[in-house]
C-alpha cells in the first residue's frame, strides 16, 4: 500500500498523468465529460504544480508516506497523511491484484 501511495505522489511530481491514473481504482479511470483520466489529471497536475508551494506539498507527502500509519481491514486500507491524496480520505482498495486509490 505504501508503494501505491509513493507511486501516485511520484507520478504527480513528474507530471505523469498516466502514472497517476494507473494507481486509481477503475471507476476513477473512466472517461468523464469526454475527457480521459490522463487528460483530467494532466490539467489537475498543471494547476497544482503552478500553485505556490504545490511541489513542496507533494514532496512533504512523499516523505510522510514512509512513516505514516496504515490501517488495513480486509481489502480496504487507509494511510494517515498530513493532506489527502485526492481531496478526501486516503483510502485504498485491494483490486486488480494491487492497491488502488479510491475516491
Amino acid at each position: 500500500m505504501r508503494r501505491a501511495a509513493t507511486n501516485f505522489v511520484t507520478a504527480e511530481l513528474a507530471r505523469n498523468s498516466s502514472g497517476a491514473c494507473a494507481i486509481l481504482n477503475a471507476p476513477l479511470r473512466t472517461a468523464q465529460r469526454h475527457r480521459t483520466c490522463e487528460q483530467r489529471w494532466s490539467a489537475r497536475l498543471s494547476k497544482l504544480l503552478r500553485e505556490a508551494g504545490g511541489r513542496a506539498r507533494l514532496r512533504t507527502e512523499l516523505h510522510a508516506i514512509a512513516h505514516a500509519s496504515v490501517i488495513v481491514h480486509g481489502n480496504q486500507a487507509t494511510i494517515g497523511l498530513p493532506a489527502p491524496l485526492m481531496g478526501g480520505p486516503n483510502r485504498f482498495l485491494w483490486t486488480e491484484n494491487c492497491w488502488m486509490l479510491e475516491g
